[in-house]
């Protein structure tokens, strides 16, 4: 019923993608009140069928458009999304001067639709907690040692979900996002700063809570583009053991020349304070070469140990394409564990992120409105940022 999926059909007229030819945007949008352009026409939102249609979950799934490299890491094979990218990389180099000439970072870059997927960061966000439901569920029951490497292992499990080479919307200030998994665990987020970019969260489990707020931070070095969220999550038990982590940072290279690659690099960092636990786990491999010295291991290897009170209680090893091991035990294996993906409810709060006219245009596979609609929105937002006293 309409009332149960707000908006998916049309107010006015016959065509299924438009909510009106008279009014000139949907109701829970940012640019409420504006005139109608026809050039530029308000969509009709997406399903609760399309948000939750079915991902798959084997591995060669998630690695859809990627190779293996002898080496380690990924190689981006998919020529359409190459073909894609092509072309932009030196417009995007500009508009990286000018944004750090202003003091932004690259994440304040206003770049091309075709770059994009039809999802937001908030959303993207959540592919890496996707291993929670197979990893977290009744740790509550486990001692305090145990509890910490299943946060390891449902933290490490993840990476390997999300290495899309499209880049998601950044989120507008503001923007929300609410979901749930299978096991009746709920996901909150919120984008509460725009510059630098801030998203608050909070995952609430029968068995914990996990909340923090991240950073997502980006910058080109050389041939490649580094980036990843600054910040810790905080996993808090009932009894008040708290377990927080770092995210590593991710390397895309071959920007401007050569095979386009993707790794995870610099490390992670697991700590238990009253317990006095901590792991730090350091990606890539683990001699780096020389000239008399050959480089041990690939660079999707990872490797560390849990310590308590400085003294070692366990050794990690692993690769984040591969599986991760307790004192040479697995226990994560790609092959055969599986993410769990979230789902989407009905009803969210008028912020969500699934009501973005550009994000909306995309998903049902109009580019060239989206990129009109995208174009208004951003401009909103400097007037709104102006008129909040603030330079962009």
């Amino acid at each position: 019923m309409e009332n149960d999926d707000p908006c998916t059909r049309p107010r006015d007229g016959n065509d299924p993608q438009i909510y009106s030819k008279t009014i000139g945007s949907p109701p829970f949008s940012l640019l409420i009140g504006s005139k109608y352009d026809d050039s530029c026409p308000p969509p009709t939102y997406l399903s609760i069928d399309y948000l939750n249609r079915e991902r798959p979950t084997d591995k060669a799934s998630q690695l859809t458009g990627y190779t293996i490299l002898q080496e380690g890491g990924l190689q981006c094979v998919d020529e359409q999304i190459l073909s894609k990218q092509s072309g932009v990389i030196m417009d995007v180099i500009a508009q990286v001067t000018a944004c750090l000439m202003k003091g932004k970072g690259v994440v304040g870059l206003s770049l091309p639709i075709r770059l994009f997927e039809p999802r937001s960061t908030l959303e993207r966000m959540l592919d890496r907690w996707s291993f929670m439901p197979v990893f977290m569920n009744q740790s509550f029951q486990m001692d305090h040692l145990n509890r910490f490497k299943r946060v390891i292992l449902m933290a490490i499990a993840g990476l390997y979900v999300a290495p899309s080479q499209e880049k998601p919307f950044n989120p507008l200030l503001g923007e929300t996002l609410q979901a749930h998994w299978p096991d009746g665990t709920k996901a909150y987020c919120e984008h509460t700063c725009h510059h630098p970019p801030i998203t608050n969260f909070e995952i609430v489990n029968d068995d914990f809570i996990m909340r923090g707020h991240l950073e997502l931070i980006g910058k080109f070095k050389k041939n490649s583009l580094i980036g990843g969220y600054k910040g810790k999550a905080n996993v808090i038990y009932p009894d008040l053991q708290v377990i927080t982590y770092t995210f590593p940072q991710f390397r895309a290279g071959g920007m401007i020349f050569g095979s386009r690659t993707v790794n995870w690099e610099s490390e992670m960092i697991f700590e238990d304070v009253e317990n006095n636990l901590k792991a730090t786990i350091v990606f890539g491999p683990k001699k780096k070469g020389g000239w008399f010295k050959k480089t041990v291991g690939k660079r999707d290897d990872f490797a560390g140990q849990i310590v308590r009170n400085g003294n070692k209680i366990c050794d990690i090893e692993g690769s984040w394409l591969e599986g991760l091991s307790f004192n040479g035990v697995r226990e994560w294996d790609a092959n055969v564990h599986r993410p769990v993906f979230h789902k989407f409810g009905i009803n969210p709060l008028p912020s969500d992120w699934r009501y973005r006219e550009d994000l909306v245009w995309l998903g049902k596979g109009n580019a060239e409105i989206a990129q009109r609609w995208k174009h208004r929105i951003e401009n909103r937002q400097r007037d709104d940022r102006k008129l909040r006293g603030h330079k962009y």
